[in-house]
Formats: C-alpha cells, structure tokens, sequence
C-alpha cells in the first residue's frame, strides 16, 4: 500500500497507531466531499480507509482505484477502535495488495475483489 486516506470519519490519530504514510481528509480542505476524497485518492491511487458506505457505494459503481478498507465495528471507543485496527493492520496490508475492498468486522475481515 503506498498511501492512505483516512476519511473524516475516523480519527486522524490512526495514521500515527498504524505507521503508514497517510493523509487525513482535514488535511485536503475544510469538510472536502466523499465524491471529492474519492476523486483524489482516485487520481493518487490511494487507499481510502472509511466507516462511510458510500465509498463501498462508489467502488461498486466504479471500481478501483481507490482500493477500500470499510470499517465496520459500530460505535466503539476511539482507543478501542485504533486498538482492533493496529491488531488486525498486518493481515489487512496483506490483503490489500489483492483485494479491492476489506470489510472490517469485529471478529472478521471479509474481502471483495470487483471484477475487472
């Protein structure tokens, strides 16, 4: 993975708990749309890292790039969040790197590959 976008969603804190280059969505403007986030993670071939369903929504409509990791814990705390996350990175790194998209479950990953 070379770069993440972190949506707006989610606490800019993780890029910092996971050590991966990254962007966070404040960091592109004040309140920048999914469509715009979408436009340029697409242009940079970042992965967008969300708990939004339109990027799930988009990607299936458009396919990739960007590659999504969907979040989908509900409402947990943040540290409890950054937690399971910085737990299950390495598995997600690995499938990434095939996957189009990774669902983030509370005791599972699921993947979907887009056909091309």
């Amino acid at each position: 993975m070379n770069h993440l976008l972190v949506d707006e969603n989610l606490p800019a804190s993780l890029l910092d708990h996971l050590l991966i280059d990254g962007t966070h969505a404040s960091d592109l403007g004040e309140r920048p749309t999914d469509l715009q986030l979408w436009r340029h993670a697409r242009q940079n071939n970042w992965v967008v890292l969300t708990r939004d369903t339109d990027f799930f929504d988009r990607l299936m409509l458009e396919g990739p790039p960007p590659k999504v990791i969907w979040v989908r814990l509900g409402n947990i705390r943040k540290r409890d969040l950054e937690s399971t996350l910085l737990q299950l990175w390495p598995k997600i790194i690995d499938l990434i790197e095939e996957a189009d998209l990774i669902e983030v479950h509370p005791h599972a990953l699921e993947t979907f590959t887009r056909g091309r």
